[in-house]
């Protein structure tokens, strides 16, 4: 345990992560009041061991890398610095009281990651005030174990589809669709594990909504439980993170309002008209969303303008384009339609149509309140690019979460337990940024994987 050093700046080989964690960081500190009173509630019997136990326990779990808690408990009973620590002078608990401890405590465990966000966000702030007031968002799952997630499963799913493809001719698509169909929405063990598409596969999982800002270090995290029927391959991911867009901003500025921001970013998953407005007019951010390819058609060409009001065929300029009302749909803005005039009954009699779909072509006109389709700022311009740039910081920061910090090794599938480690290893990746603070080393404040 003496060779594990924080950080290469110390010469002394006699400094340990231990000796750090002791002397700049106190655990009490981390603890809201709520959280010990829920913890010494009287049940009728002491408690043998202490909250900071626990927590002291867990915190050295996720910074060494332990993947499970067999090991940790292994660890502790052959180290009496560990034991120390963790002031577990009296032995060490088993895995059921671990396991108890994260399925009745995981909301608390969700307040100690607030009251850290709290507390580092000074440290953010004199980081550098532009990258602090830059929120990234982006979503990840946390696959569970269960027996859905087993390739016997996925292949017991594949042979119903061919069944039906030896009976009936399917197109690839249909195959797809077949095979999903043919999986169960929900894991058996547990309603709240669902299938979707998580870490660039299909799998049962439990998803979780993430908020950073350009320095990297997290702001807010909450599990996703939103309850969608995937009907759509290709759709299904974009459908759910733009659903939990605006929820999770919401609870962000709702647990943290003195944090001021000024721009969020996200990825094209989160492309909605209704999440740019509600980005700007509802928490005051200004939006730098990729637009979805799923809401353009690059094969149609624009149309051309008669005048600033007057919008015309792409080809032919003397056609002036067909008012044919207004539409609206549930997520988007109010749109104006405008069809060619070559078209009558929804068919085209155009010699030369500009796009294959037999009504021919269409254009909308989206209203100047749409900040969509009127980009606050503009998507071309240097500044855009600069900020979005940074969206990648995120990518790493979940990457720093499941890997250092031991969330992609995790053998549990109940809810509040997968809750508690995700919370837990955010509490771990903000005890890095206080204890680098306090150490002096500010270029440290992301350094989780050199404690691993």
């Amino acid at each position: 345990m003496k060779q594990l050093s924080f950080f290469e700046e110390f010469d002394s080989s006699s400094v340990s992560i231990l000796d750090l964690l002791k002397k700049h960081v106190d655990i009490n500190e981390l603890i809201p009041y709520s959280f010990s009173s829920a913890f010494y509630s009287h049940n009728g019997r002491d408690r043998r061991y202490s909250l900071r136990s626990f927590i002291s326990a867990f915190l050295l779990q996720k910074l060494l890398t332990i993947p499970t808690t067999e090991l940790l408990i292994n660890l502790l009973k052959i180290s009496k610095e560990l034991r120390d620590f963790c002031e577990f002078y009296n032995g060490v608990p088993d895995k059921t009281q671990f396991s108890r401890f994260k399925t009745s405590f995981a909301d608390n465990l969700e307040d100690v990651f607030h009251r850290l966000v709290d507390i580092t966000e000074p440290i953010c702030q004199s980081l550098g005030k532009s990258d602090a007031q830059t929120l990234i968002m982006d979503s990840t799952g946390i696959e569970s174990y269960v027996a859905e997630n087993n390739l016997k499963y996925l292949q017991g799913a594949i042979r119903k589809a061919n069944t039906l493809i030896k009976t009936k001719n399917y197109s690839v698509v249909n195959v797809n669709s077949s095979i999903l169909a043919n999986m169960s929405k929900k894991a058996s063990a547990n309603s709240d594990v669902r299938l979707q598409y998580i870490n660039g596969h299909f799998a049962y999982g439990i998803k979780a909504n993430l908020i950073c800002n350009a320095h990297g270090i997290l702001r807010h995290m909450q599990i996703d439980d939103f309850d969608q029927d995937i009907k759509e391959l290709e759709h299904s991911k974009h459908v759910s993170d733009s659903t939990l867009f605006v929820p999770t901003l919401n609870n962000f500025t709702m647990l943290h309002p003195n944090i001021k921001a000024k721009y969020i970013c996200a990825d094209s998953g989160y492309d909605s008209s209704f999440n740019h407005n509600a980005a700007f007019k509802r928490f005051g951010l200004i939006p730098l969303i990729d637009i979805n390819a799923r809401n353009t058609n690059d094969d149609i060409p624009d149309a051309t303008y008669l005048d600033p009001s007057t919008p015309c065929c792409p080809v032919d300029k003397s056609l002036v384009l067909k008012y044919a009302g207004i539409c609206k749909e549930t997520g988007r803005a109010t749109r104006i339609k405008y069809i060619c005039p070559k078209t009558k009954s929804n068919i085209t009699y155009c010699a030369t149509p500009c796009s294959s779909a037999k009504c021919g072509y269409i254009h909308y006109e989206y209203e100047s309140h749409d900040l969509r389709a009127h980009s606050i700022m503009d998507r071309d311009c240097d500044k855009y690019a600069q900020i979005s740039k940074k969206r990648v910081v995120i990518e790493q920061v979940i990457s720093r979460l499941k890997l250092p910090l031991a969330m992609s090794g995790t053998f549990i599938h109940h809810s509040k337990s997968t809750k508690a480690d995700l919370f837990m290893a955010g509490i771990a990746h903000l005890v890095t940024v206080l204890l680098a603070h306090r150490m002096k080393l500010p270029t440290k404040v992301r350094s989780s994987k050199s404690i691993a």
